[in-house]
């Protein structure tokens, strides 16, 4: 088996594989812009679906759906990235932006973890850490944030059919004079996953 796949006795670890990650798209509503009180729930959307995170869920989009851990399984969130993105909207390709464009959008969305029934406000994005891989200006927290890690002793446990998905919420507008362009939102948690070894084929 290679390193990039570890299994034990109890969990399949998958953080060098990718971890958990999930995308959302707050969408232009206005000529102006993308206006206030806007919102994507990241996780939440089933396959194929697109009714909260604005983007019709694939496997390319996320690896974690419908809200929930899946059932008999456990995840131990490490940490968790935040990476942002402008897309045409009518296409969803990709467009580059002015930085001040960003420094909106990082001070003016709020973010919202809701675990096991409750809802934790974090804050804007501006202090989070940008994801890996992510290169140039605008990143989170500036040039010189590292990727966020829990410590090993303090990880987030979520166990089987646990509620996990996060809100973005626009709290001011950001305004780029067109609104043509959505934002898509990428979140990434390195993670460990724990599956029972009864549902591993050849167990």
């Amino acid at each position: 088996m290679s390193s990039s796949m570890r299994l034990t006795k109890q969990t399949l670890d998958v953080r060098t594989l990718g971890g958990v990650f999930g995308t959302g798209q707050i969408q232009a509503d206005g000529a102006t812009g993308i206006l206030a009180n806007q919102t994507c729930q990241i996780f939440q959307d089933q396959l194929g679906a697109g009714v909260t995170s604005n983007v019709v869920q694939t496997t390319a989009d996320s690896n974690l759906f419908g809200g929930r851990i899946p059932n008999g399984e456990v995840y131990t969130l490490f940490g968790f990235q935040v990476q942002l993105q402008w897309v045409v909207q009518a296409t969803g390709l990709p467009v580059i932006q002015a930085n001040a464009l960003y420094e909106q959008a990082l001070a003016n969305i709020e973010m919202k973890i809701h675990m096991k029934g409750q809802e934790y406000i974090i804050g804007n994005l501006k202090p989070l850490p940008s994801g890996l891989g992510s290169n140039g200006m605008p990143m989170n927290g500036g040039r010189a944030v590292a990727p966020f890690r829990f410590p090993a002793e303090l990880p987030i446990q979520l166990t089987s059919n646990d509620t996990w998905f996060i809100t973005m919420t626009t709290k001011r507008p950001i305004l780029d004079g067109a609104g043509l362009n959505a934002l898509k939102i990428f979140v990434y948690c390195p993670a460990s996953r724990g599956i029972p070894i009864g549902q591993l084929s050849g167990a």
